[in-house]
């Protein structure tokens, strides 16, 4: 009887070790490690002033989402920050939103794709107060957030707000 009461503690002991390590090793495995370039400076004078972080899709390019937010925030101009993934299905929706409804704002509001898989949209993040993606901010010219909204924007509420950023300037 008195093995018996030493055993239970050392097998809850083992298990808990056992359970550390597994999910250790499950964030491991889940956690890309992807290795941030940095952008150059003709990038960044090119993003600023045509809003053009990159040729082709919006939403799905790997930039330095630190550096685009303060290459963002030098032009003066309102700021559209989205925080996604290129895996959550709610994500890939308001992407394909942002894809249409952008380019209709290209010279009145800078967009900003921080993917948030990748290291340099995790850094952006944290100067953010967000718990789920997709989350979307709303960026004043003066640089304070306006509004935020996480979840699916439809086209007509992501044209709103981008409406409502813009005459706020």
């Amino acid at each position: 009887m008195e093995d018996s009461r030493k055993v239970v503690p050392i097998l809850t002991i083992v298990v808990l070790v056992l359970l550390v390590a597994i999910v250790l090793l499950v964030k491991n495995l889940t956690i890309p490690t992807v290795a941030v370039q940095s952008s150059s400076s003709s990038k960044i004078d090119r993003a600023a002033s045509s809003n053009s972080f990159a040729t082709g899709s919006l939403t799905s390019v790997r930039n330095d989402a630190v550096s685009d937010y303060t290459a963002a925030l030098k032009t003066g101009k309102p700021v559209y920050v989205l925080f996604h993934s290129l895996t959550c299905d709610p994500c890939v929706e308001i992407s394909a939103v942002a894809e249409k409804v952008m380019p209709d704002y290209q010279k009145r509001v800078v967009f900003v794709n921080a993917i948030t898989d990748d290291a340099s949209g995790q850094a952006l993040a944290t100067k953010f107060a967000f718990q789920y993606i997709p989350t979307s901010f709303f960026i004043g010219s003066g640089g304070q957030a306006t509004d935020s909204y996480t979840g699916v924007l439809t086209e007509s509420q992501m044209r709103s707000r981008l409406d409502t950023l813009v005459k706020s300037k």
